[in-house]
């Protein structure tokens, strides 16, 4: 019932709603909420779901109890929806009442674990002791975990590296709890997946746990994570892969059989940082679709970067020139072409087994991407044979070699380091060539120690590999007689390592001053 008070003549009439109304229009408010909720909890495509939770959580404060009152639910659908509603809402009031939930005994284990569930993985917000205190089930948070991550890989297999990431903040003890949880769970492509990225990470406990659950899966899936975990684990690891392997094998599990993908590789030239970049290019067979691995190596780190696609159309996919035909591929905005070189199989195999063993070298891992994608290639058929002969190095003299970063392949190829810049602006514009000289030797006995030198002999190795590949057997040769005398003597005396110097010099001279002072030096 409402009731109008005419103030004035020309005045607008103002309703006034009862108490009845506002219960009436509560009660109609929450009905509607609930049936969104409802509609939420139906939704697969992860825009729509993300629209359909902000227009609940356009209802504000009375948008709160609805969802505490849906915590109590098994389904990891809903649970997903109401994290992301409980992203759109007031902070802080949603994280009050969600811990309060989780801290209740009257609560359900289910409606806590839910509430839990929403705090770390939606909002980011540290879970303690206390909160998980009282539960029934001590592992009843990790399967829990476990089963919004296979529903989330369902949807996007790239998920688990957000989960990883995640994992990697809580306590230590935590991927050996989620560990514990995995045999209680039901049989899960995703989770074999999961076991597979944490025997590739850094703890050797969590690893050898994650090679001996893998082991003890009796499915193809846990036979091709093995099969790719001989090739791309660490000499200490590899022989537990394979023994793993073969277990399932006499245990009755077939064999892994490589899908009717051909791969090709395509390599770019190392760079002046030291970064060489392959694509691994599936062409599609029958119905089969086209895939592309691109993975980024840079010495000394290793594999700094990784990204891929399984499902690409013909038009997708990188153009195949032929083998011996350097080609640019242009890049959006001002970024560079990139020149790439087809290559065969084994020379792709052996940029990234030794980017690997750098890794090895340093107790370091690959970026999680990696991780994930790199069965693509290690479980495909092709087997790593000859990369090809050495190039044996000519006796060039050590300025001959020096003239190699005239070379096109060469062009980026200059020392860049903050050094530079200190020194071209003590020298200034105008200096004597003597002095300038004396100043690049003592960079070079300063900065490049036998793990940089050791550096650049491999990036001339590869260079030299590569420019063969490309019919080019001067240059090539070349490249190998370059990395060969980096060795025999102190950097300082080194006509490569002071004209690589130099460029540098140059280019931070550029950058120091105008262009008015430099042509008055000149």
């Amino acid at each position: 019932m409402t009731r109008s008070f005419p103030l004035h003549a020309d005045c607008v009439i103002i309703p006034v709603m009862s108490g009845n109304a506002k219960v009436l229009t509560g009660l109609m408010e929450r009905r509607a909420l609930e049936a969104a909720f409802g509609e939420l909890a139906e939704i697969t495509e992860t825009d729509r779901q993300a629209q359909q939770a902000a227009e609940i959580a356009r209802h504000g404060d009375a948008a709160l109890p609805v969802l505490v009152a849906l915590l109590n639910t098994a389904d990891p659908q809903l649970r997903g929806g109401l994290g992301q509603v409980a992203m759109q809402l007031d902070r802080r009031q949603v994280v009050t009442t969600l811990r309060g939930v989780a801290r209740s005994h009257t609560s359900s284990d289910q409606a806590r674990l839910t509430a839990l569930t929403i705090l770390d993985r939606f909002l980011q917000e540290p879970v303690d002791e206390a909160l998980l205190t009282g539960l029934s089930d001590s592992d009843a948070v990790a399967r829990q975990s476990l089963s919004e991550l296979t529903h989330a890989m369902a949807n996007d297999p790239f998920s688990v590296i957000e989960y990883l990431n995640q994992l990697a903040e809580q306590p230590p003890e935590v991927p050996g709890m989620i560990l514990a949880a995995l045999p209680q769970m039901p049989p899960d492509p995703h989770l074999v997946t999961l076991l597979r990225m944490f025997a590739q990470g850094a703890d050797p406990r969590v690893a050898r746990n994650a090679l001996d659950q893998l082991s003890r899966t009796r499915t193809v899936e846990a036979a091709v994570a093995l099969a790719s975990l001989t090739v791309t684990l660490p000499p200490h690891l590899a022989p537990l892969a394979e023994r793993g392997l073969r277990k399932l094998r006499l245990s009755g599990v077939p064999a892994p059989t490589p899908g009717a993908v051909q791969w090709h590789v395509l390599l770019s030239p190392v760079d002046g940082a030291g970064a060489q970049l392959a694509w691994f290019v599936g062409t599609p067979d029958g119905d089969s679709p086209g895939r592309l691995l691109s993975i980024l190596i840079r010495d000394p780190e290793g594999i700094v970067a990784c990204f891929g696609s399984t499902a690409m159309s013909d038009a997708e996919l990188p153009p195949l020139p032929a083998p011996d035909h350097p080609y640019t591929i242009p890049q959006p905005g001002d970024t560079p072409p990139i020149t790439f070189l087809q290559v065969p199989f084994e020379v792709g195999y052996q940029a990234v087994q030794e980017a690997l063993a750098w890794h090895w070298d340093a107790g370091t891992v690959p970026p999680l991407e990696y991780r994930l994608l790199n069965p693509l290639i290690w479980t495909n058929g092709q087997t790593a044979g000859d990369p090809g002969a050495t190039i044996e190095a000519v006796a060039y003299t050590p300025y001959q070699t020096a003239a190699l970063l005239d070379h096109p392949a060469f062009t980026s190829w200059f020392w860049q380091a903050p050094a530079l810049v200190d020194v071209a602006q003590q020298l200034g514009p105008r200096h004597d060539p003597a002095v300038r000289a004396a100043r690049i030797a003592e960079l070079a006995g300063a900065h490049f120690g036998p793990a940089v030198v050791a550096s650049y002999q491999r990036r001339l190795h590869r260079m030299s590999t590569w420019l063969s590949l490309a019919a080019q057997p001067e240059a090539a040769a070349l490249a190998a007689a370059a990395a060969e005398g980096l060795a025999g003597g102190p950097p300082e005396t080194s006509p490569f390592l002071l004209r690589l110097i130099g460029i540098g010099l140059d280019i931070a001279f550029i950058s120091a001053f105008s262009a008015t002072d430099l042509q008055r030096s000149a």
